[in-house]
C-alpha cells in the first residue's frame, strides 16, 4: 500500500502529502494521531483532506486516493501543465502544422464566446464524436426567435402555422446546402436522429424474400439492426490486422451477389466515417461498384458531418442519415435522412399515421381506405406532427457551423488529431532490465495508400508494462478525475473491437463468445468482459492545443510514471473478467 502511496500523480499533492500518507499506511496511524503530524501545513491539501474525511486505515485511504471518499485530484489547468512543457509543445506543433498556426486565432475566438463554460468549468472535453457542445449564441438565437415569433401547427392554415412552415422549409434547405445535395434530386425527411432514419430505410426496403442488405465491418448497431429486415445478409471485411476495409473484396462481394441474385433489390449501408476508429474511407469507389452493379446504397455520415465536408449529389447515395446535435449540439431529439426523390419511390411504409396520408376512410364493412401523399416528398414519410420549433434551430445551427466554414473545420480538427496520434506512438514504458519497451499504446496503422484518411477521433487500448490490457474503465474514471472527459468500451460498434481484441477475449473468437453468450443475462456477459473495450478521445471546432496537450500529459505523468499502480489496479479490474466454468 505505502508503494502505491509513493506513487500517486504529483498534483494530487506535494511531496509532504506523500510522505504524510506514507507514514499513515506504513505506521497505521489514527485519525486523532493525524492533527498532530507535522506535515500539517499550508500546502498540504490531500493531507488535510484526508483528516477531513476521517481517514484511518490503508483501504481507506487507497480509496480515497482513487476519488471515492471525496477527495478529487485536481484538474489539468494551464497553469499547472504549462510546467510540463507546454510552450514548447506548442511552439513545435505550430511548426509542424503551419496550417492550425492561420487559424487558431479564429477558433480560440469562437471558444471564448461560445465554450467559455469549458475553462470556467476547468473541463477538458474530447468526446466530440459523442455529442458537439451546445454554443450559446445558438441558444440565445433559438430564446430570441421562440420569445419573439408565435409558431404553429404546420398543418394548419393560421399566419402561426404558415410561418412554422416557412422556417421548416428554411430549415431543410439549409440542411441541403450544407451536405451539397441538389434540392431537384434530394429531399429532407425529418426522423428522430440518425437512427431512426436508417430505421425508416429499413422497415420500408422493399427486401422481399430475395433481397440483400450489405454492410461495411465497422457499423453502429443501428446499421446492423437493419439487418433484420432482410433475409439475406452480408458483411464485407477488413484488411487483416487492420481497421481499413478491403475494398476490393467488398467489390467482389458486391459483383457476385448481384449476378447470383439478379432481380432481387440490394442495399448496401456504407459508414462515412467509423465511429471508433474515425477513419473516412474512400466511399466514391465503393458506391460507384455498388451502382454499376444495381445496388442501392445508404451512408452512416453522423460521425462524418460535422468535421467534414459532404458532397451527397457527388457521392450519389440513394440515403444517408444524420443527427444535428453531433454537428452543433443544439437541437437533440431530431435528425434527417437525405434521401433521394427517385429512391422513395421504391420505399414501402409498413403502417400510415396522421400526417403521411392525404385522406382515410374507415367503416366496419370495408375497413380501410387510404390516400397517401406523393412519395417523392417528406409527407408521406413524417409520422405526425414534425418537431416544427426545432426547425427554426436545424437553420440557425446549419448557418452557424457554415459561418465558421466546414473547410476550417477539418483542417483544424484533422491537425489536432494526427498531433494526438503521433505522441500516442511515443509513449513507451521505461525499459526493463533486458533493455526492452513496450508501448502503453496500441491501436492499428493507418495506410496512407489505401486512400483512407484519419478523422477527428481516435481509439486505442491501453497495456501495462507487462502487456495486460488495462480495462478501459480504468482510465476513463483517471481521466474524469483530472476533469477530462472522453469515451470509453466500444461505442455500440462490435465490428472494430471483435477485430481487435479477438485473441484478447481468453482466447475465445467472436464465434465461441457468442455460443456463450447466446441466452444468457446481457449484465452476467459484460460482467465477465466488462474490461474489454478501447479509450476514445474525439475533436471538435472547440477543440485548442491545450486540450490536446492535457491528455497526452494525463497520459504521461498519471500512467507512464506509475506503472506499479497502474498494474496493481488493472490487475482488480481484471480479476472479474475470469471465464466462466462452463468454457
Amino acid at each position: 500500500m505505502a508503494t502505491l502511496i509513493r506513487s500517486l500523480p504529483e498534483a494530487w499533492g506535494d511531496s509532504s502529502d506523500e510522505k504524510a500518507l506514507s507514514g499513515l499506511v506504513e505506521n497505521e496511524v489514527k485519525v486523532n494521531d493525524l492533527r498532530k503530524n507535522p506535515a500539517d501545513d499550508e500546502n498540504c491539501k490531500y493531507f488535510k483532506r484526508a483528516q477531513a474525511d476521517n481517514v484511518s486505515s490503508s483501504e481507506q485511504l487507497r480509496q480515497h486516493a482513487l476519488g471515492r471518499l471525496g477527495m478529487k485530484p485536481q484538474a489539468w489547468t494551464e497553469k499547472n501543465v504549462d510546467s510540463l512543457g507546454y510552450q514548447e509543445a506548442h511552439d513545435k506543433f505550430l511548426k509542424d502544422f503551419s496550417e492550425f498556426s492561420e487559424t487558431e486565432q479564429r477558433f480560440q475566438a469562437i471558444r471564448d464566446k461560445d465554450f467559455s463554460c469549458l475553462d470556467e468549468q476547468e473541463l477538458t472535453y474530447l468526446d466530440y464524436t459523442g455529442s458537439m457542445l451546445t454554443p450559446l449564441s445558438l441558444i440565445d438565437s433559438q430564446t430570441e426567435f421562440l420569445r419573439n415569433r408565435i409558431v404553429g401547427n404546420p398543418h394548419s392554415h393560421s399566419l402561426p402555422s404558415e410561418l412554422a412552415s416557412a422556417v421548416d422549409q428554411r430549415a431543410r434547405e439549409a440542411v441541403l446546402s450544407i451536405l451539397h445535395a441538389d434540392p431537384s434530386e434530394y429531399t429532407i425527411i425529418w426522423t428522430q436522429n440518425a437512427t431512426g432514419a436508417l430505421k425508416l430505410v429499413g422497415e420500408s426496403y422493399p427486401f422481399g424474400d430475395e433481397g440483400v442488405y450489405m454492410y461495411s465491418p465497422d457499423s453502429h448497431n443501428s446499421v446492423l439492426g437493419v439487418a433484420r429486415y432482410a433475409k439475406h445478409y452480408k458483411m464485407f471485411p477488413f484488411v487483416k490486422d487492420s481497421w481499413m476495409w478491403d475494398v476490393p473484396e467488398a467489390s467482389k462481394l458486391i459483383k457476385s451477389i448481384s449476378q447470383a441474385s439478379k432481380g432481387s433489390n440490394k442495399l448496401v449501408a456504407i459508414t462515412g466515417q467509423s465511429n471508433v476508429s474515425g477513419i473516412k474511407h474512400p466511399l466514391g469507389e465503393m458506391v460507384r461498384t455498388a451502382h454499376e452493379n444495381g445496388w442501392d446504397v445508404m451512408l452512416d455520415i453522423a460521425a462524418m458531418a460535422p468535421t467534414s465536408g459532404i458532397n451527397m449529389s457527388e457521392i450519389g447515395a440513394e440515403f444517408a442519415c444524420v443527427s444535428f446535435y453531433k454537428m452543433f449540439g443544439y437541437p437533440s431529439g431530431i435528425g434527417a435522412l437525405v434521401a433521394k426523390k427517385s429512391a422513395l419511390q421504391k420505399l414501402e411504409r409498413p403502417w400510415f399515421s396522421g400526417g403521411t396520408v392525404r385522406m382515410v376512410r374507415s367503416d366496419t364493412e370495408k375497413g380501410l381506405y387510404v390516400i397517401m401523399h406523393k412519395k417523392d416528398n417528406s409527407e408521406s414519410f413524417e409520422d405526425g406532427t414534425p418537431n416544427f420549433q426545432m426547425s427554426a434551430a436545424v437553420e440557425q445551427g446549419v448557418r452557424y457551423v457554415q459561418s465558421i466554414g466546414i473547410d476550417r473545420i477539418t483542417a483544424h480538427t484533422s491537425c489536432l488529431i494526427r498531433w494526438i496520434g503521433q505522441e500516442l506512438r511515443e509513449l513507451y514504458w521505461n525499459e526493463d532490465k533486458y533493455g526492452r519497451t513496450k508501448a502503453l499504446i496500441k491501436f492499428p496503422e493507418l495506410k496512407s495508400d489505401t486512400g483512407c484518411i484519419q478523422g477527428s477521433s481516435l481509439a486505442f487500448a491501453m497495456y501495462t508494462e507487462e502487456n495486460k490490457l488495462i480495462p478501459h474503465q480504468l482510465i476513463g474514471n483517471l481521466a474524469r478525475e483530472r476533469g477530462i472527459a472522453i469515451r470509453t468500451g466500444c461505442f455500440c460498434n462490435p465490428g472494430t473491437g471483435l477485430e481487435f481484441f479477438q485473441s484478447s477475449m481468453h482466447n475465445l473468437s467472436s464465434s465461441e463468445f457468442f455460443e456463450f453468450a447466446n441466452g444468457n443475462c446481457a449484465e452476467d456477459i459484460l460482467d465477465e468482459f466488462r474490461g474489454i473495450g478501447f479509450i476514445r478521445v474525439s475533436v471538435g471546432f472547440p477543440t485548442t492545443f491545450m486540450d490536446a496537450f492535457k491528455f497526452v500529459t494525463f497520459l504521461r505523468e498519471d500512467i507512464l510514471r506509475r506503472p506499479k499502480v497502474i498494474s496493481a489496479l488493472a490487475d482488480e479490474w481484471l480479476k472479474k473478467m475470469e471465464p466462466p466454468a462452463s468454457l
